[in-house]
């Protein structure tokens, strides 16, 4: 196999052994580019919600949340706490580690609820965070 080289003398004689890029290629480029900077801008600005979930019991407006008790140390005042389609927020801990959840004006019953931990930017991964 042979290879052709072609030696340059004259820095005008540049534009001879240099070969075009088409157009195709640039426009490729140029999505990929896109592709990135979209992603990156999706990654800073969405947030991933950490939550856990469970069953709730509601007697005279007394919410109590049926939490497996290694994850009672991950509570924290001021988390929000979504039942049906009604939000609170945890207004304190008691000693047992049981949240106290703001009144949200349901009827008593058996529910399921999602208490959001923390919410991560996906952007935090990258980082490692």
């Amino acid at each position: 196999m042979k290879k052709n080289v072609t030696s340059i003398t004259n820095p005008d004689d540049l534009d001879k052994v240099l070969k075009h890029t088409s157009p195709f290629t640039w426009v490729s480029l140029g999505i990929v580019a896109a592709l990135l900077i979209a992603f990156f801008a999706w990654s800073l600005i969405y947030k991933i919600a950490i939550k856990i979930t469970g069953i709730a019991n509601v007697n005279s407006n007394e919410i109590t949340l049926h939490i497996e008790e290694s994850r009672l140390n991950e509570l924290a005042v001021g988390q929000k706490v979504y039942i049906n389609d009604k939000n609170g927020e945890i207004l304190s801990i008691k000693d047992d580690g049981q949240p106290v959840v703001s009144n949200m004006n349901l009827e008593d019953g058996e529910y399921t609820y999602s208490i959001v931990l923390k919410e991560i930017h996906p952007f935090e991964f990258l980082i490692g965070k």
